[in-house]
């Protein structure tokens, strides 16, 4: 097993704290935004001018549904928010590589924004590929990570926002980093 604190591994990039922390605020307060819409839209159909009047009319209660599920869906986002803004102050993050492998420990956001530090170090013999991924929607391009892929068919991923080199470059310097170490 290597060891990152003890082996000769050098840092590739750093920790991005501010862009994790500016995307949580911006995701913080455009949940609350449309947590606040949700809210005014059940509060409307039950107290305001959206009561149904004549028979054809949606029914009040459909409205109080889809406005607390524009609340609930608000509220996730806002939550996830906090937590990557939370996320941000995580201390002792890096992404590392030398001769020997390489070591990375950076936050996984989870549900709600309940997050997890994970730490990886594994030894270039146990790394089949590393190689950047866009994901795309109708081909406009969304989010970009680096995967780290094991023998085995472990992935793992590490999102782009997490550290200030892109994931272009981030692989650039992995793979120069394993040519270096002959593997």
């Amino acid at each position: 097993m290597l060891d990152a604190r003890t082996s000769n591994l050098r840092n590739i990039s750093s920790y991005s704290r501010v862009r994790i922390a500016l995307l949580g605020l911006v995701r913080a307060a455009f949940g609350l935004l449309v947590m606040g819409v949700g809210a005014g839209l059940a509060w409307a159909a039950v107290n305001g001018d959206m009561k149904p009047t004549h028979s054809g009319d949606m029914p009040s209660w459909w409205m109080v549904l889809v406005g607390a599920a524009l609340a609930f869906f608000g509220f996730t986002l806002a939550s996830g928010g906090l937590g990557r803004l939370a996320s941000a102050f995580v201390g002792d993050c890096y992404l590392k590589a030398g001769p020997e492998g390489l070591a990375v420990r950076f936050p996984v956001m989870g549900w709600f924004g309940i997050f997890k530090v994970v730490d990886h170090q594994y030894k270039w013999e146990e790394i089949e590929s590393i190689y950047p991924l866009t994901n795309t929607i109708n081909l406009i391009p969304t989010t970009r990570e680096l995967h780290i892929r094991l023998f085995g068919g472990k992935d793992i991923e590490i999102a782009r926002s997490c550290f200030s080199a892109s994931s272009k470059r981030l692989c650039a310097a992995l793979l120069q980093a394993r040519a270096k170490a002959g593997k």
